[in-house]
């Protein structure tokens, strides 16, 4: 039959005898055997184009990804800022001194710019251009939610995003009392007014205040902003009494006499009461009596009170300021009078009062007499007042 079919025990294959084994190929011999140097050089191609292959193939996947995923490697710094201008409204508040850095993690926190680094960045940026830092002041900024930090940057340089708080200054503070309210709301040394002071004319203080600012420092709210100077605060409150005296129609020849008995109604008188006390001024004057105000004490001593008693001691101080000692008014202002007490000088009610009292200091409440008698009868009340109220302090003693 036909070996095809032939069974397994009986291979038609022959077998041969097999050929001894070859001894082992030293190194050296390897080296230099030309078989094993192809042997060797075929690996080392197989290697190097298996490398490049793969190579090959990661880098086309890299750029599959780059080209179907817009920013895949780019995501990080991309996600770290906005792009746009920003929407909303939203306030952020900086605190004096903070640093480029603290500026980002407050604007990051409240939501203005992405990340504190792109903060961070962008004033680099603005370094680089400008040459210098920018100059960021501290304070409250209206700005923009999502904003790119560049242009949160550029918002806060400009002024007319830092909300203006302002400074309040109340009627009837002495020179020395407004220098503390100023330095304490604004953060500028004491020491800055004065020397301001010093230089009455610069700060545009009239010649006919004879050289003398008390009194010209008008009382009102004012916008200031954290890179007002002392020069530039002062000035912008004796302009304010310029005009208001101007916008009344006191003319400056006249205003020193007005701004005097204004300051001494702005001591002297309740709210209610500046049109009398006004009166009571021309009345005495009229007579050339001396006027005997308490207040015009209080200030040559140096006192912030509105208490209606001084010391006999303290009125035998020699001064053209002692209202006592001295006829007429006083030689200036002792404080910084408002508008309506300027207004009651100017237009004060008829009458014929010549004393008055303050008979209850917690309410104000004032007696106003045309004789001495009257006069003392008032005085009483005021005593049984302070008997009764032995503990009470004067409200403006405190501040």
């Amino acid at each position: 039959m036909s070996d095809l079919f032939s069974s397994p025990e009986q291979p038609n294959v022959e077998r041969r005898a097999a050929a001894p084994a070859a001894a082992p190929m030293t190194r050296a011999q390897s080296r230099n055997n030309p078989v094993a140097r192809r042997r060797r050089r075929a690996r080392r191609i197989r290697t190097t184009i298996i490398v490049v292959v793969t190579l090959a193939l990661v880098g086309g996947a890299g750029y599959f990804v780059m080209k179907t995923v817009p920013g895949f490697f780019a995501k990080e710094s991309v996600s770290e800022d906005y792009a746009g201008p920003g929407s909303g409204e939203v306030q952020v508040q900086i605190a004096k001194g903070a640093s480029g850095a603290a500026i980002g993690a407050a604007l990051a926190e409240a939501g203005v710019i992405k990340t504190q680094a792109a903060f961070t960045q962008a004033i680099k940026d603005y370094t680089a251009a400008n040459g210098s830092e920018p100059n960021l002041q501290y304070g409250t900024y209206n700005l923009m939610k999502e904003m790119s930090a560049a242009g949160a940057l550029s918002a806060m340089l400009d002024k007319s995003n830092l909300v203006q708080d302002g400074v309040t200054v109340r009627e009837g503070l002495t020179i020395e009392a407004t220098i503390e309210r100023l330095a304490s709301v604004t953060a500028i040394p004491a020491a800055d007014f004065e020397k301001a002071l010093e230089d009455p004319e610069a700060l545009g203080l009239p010649k006919e205040a004879d050289g003398d600012v008390e009194g010209w420092l008008a009382p009102a709210r004012y916008p200031f902003t954290n890179d007002s100077t002392a020069e530039q605060i002062l000035s912008t409150m004796i302009a304010k009494q310029v005009s208001d005296l101007n916008d009344l129609g006191v003319k400056l020849k006249d205003a020193k006499k007005v701004l005097t008995k204004a300051s001494l109604v702005e001591a002297e008188a309740p709210a209610d009461g500046r049109g009398k006390v006004a009166r009571v001024i021309e009345n005495r004057l009229a007579t050339d009596e001396a006027l005997r105000f308490d207040s015009t004490i209080h200030y040559l001593a140096g006192e912030r009170t509105s208490n209606a008693t001084t010391t006999a001691e303290q009125r035998e101080i020699d001064s053209p300021y002692n209202t006592y000692k001295h006829t007429g008014l006083p030689p200036g202002p002792i404080n910084s009078p408002g508008r309506a007490s300027i207004e009651a000088v100017l237009d004060p009610p008829e009458g014929n009062w010549l004393f008055f009292v303050t008979v209850n200091p917690t309410t104000g409440e004032t007696c106003f007499t045309e004789t001495f008698a009257q006069h003392q009868e008032c005085v009483a009340q005021y005593q049984q007042w302070l008997r009764d109220n032995p503990v009470t302090k004067d409200p403006e003693d405190e501040e």
